[in-house]
């Protein structure tokens, strides 16, 4: 049960912010390849918990760091990527158009 309740909760927090009408494309790219901690997305996914929030979801894995510049530069809608990176980019970017934000932690220390 709390498994369930749990992916059921990723998948809210990926439609925070977006519109429940017809299903929305977003594109979502993870830190690494997929491996255990991307089931936190691939699984809801897969059991049609983001169809359910009116969402067609896109997981992709990605080959290295990366996540953060492309929720920046608009190519993905969303990523999964280190708090500390994150900051890193803010320091780096301060005028960057598209400045990603966190909206849910996922590991309580780097």
């Amino acid at each position: 049960m709390r498994k369930r309740f749990f992916l059921q909760a990723a998948a809210m927090a990926m439609t925070w912010g977006h519109a429940q009408a017809a299903e929305t494309p977003l594109k979502f790219q993870l830190d690494w390849r997929f491996e255990g901690p991307a089931a936190l997305f691939v699984h809801p996914e897969q059991k049609g918990y983001f169809k359910q929030a009116g969402l067609d979801v896109n997981v992709e894995a990605a080959s290295g760091a990366g996540a953060i510049q492309r929720v920046a530069s608009g190519t993905h809608d969303l990523g999964f990527a280190d708090l500390a990176a994150l900051m890193e980019f803010h320091a780096n970017n301060p005028d960057a158009p598209i400045k990603p934000v966190a909206i849910m932690v996922i590991y309580n220390t780097t």
